[in-house]
């Protein structure tokens, strides 16, 4: 197990550098308590996560000029997944560039997850799907 942190560790510092915290937008915050209240989500970092997921699987980003800090990268990415999915997807961009598009990945997941549950429609399963949904 010990070896597999340090793998973790060597990756999110290779992709992400000496970032420590993700910043997130005031209304995400918001939207991922309200999310978090519904029941839907156990945790904010929940809703982080999967916004995330769904960003870059869609690739979609959204750009947000104030963000205020979040979490610490090692709890949003234990397993250093979104390390080596923004390693493998963004080669070629520095670290600090890196963290940037994985934030606006997570913005933009983010917003659509609440835009689709405040509109009735959030289905876990369809976002699954490999197709593009447009609600």
């Amino acid at each position: 197990m010990l070896y597999c942190q340090h793998w973790g560790d060597i990756m999110l510092a290779e992709a992400f550098g000496d970032a420590v915290t993700i910043p997130v937008s005031p209304k995400s915050k918001t939207q991922m308590k309200q999310l978090v209240s519904q029941g839907l989500f156990k945790e904010q970092r929940d809703v982080w996560r999967l916004g995330a997921a769904l960003g870059i699987s869609r690739g979609q980003k959204k750009d947000v000029s104030k963000r205020d800090t979040f979490q610490n990268i090692n709890s949003l990415d234990p397993d250093g997944i979104f390390a080596a999915l923004m390693l493998g997807l963004y080669p070629d961009n520095t670290p600090k560039e890196r963290v940037a598009i994985l934030v606006e990945h997570a913005e933009w997941g983010i917003e659509e997850l609440f835009h689709q549950q405040e509109i009735g429609i959030l289905d876990f399963s369809a976002l699954a799907s490999t197709h593009k949904i447009n609600p």
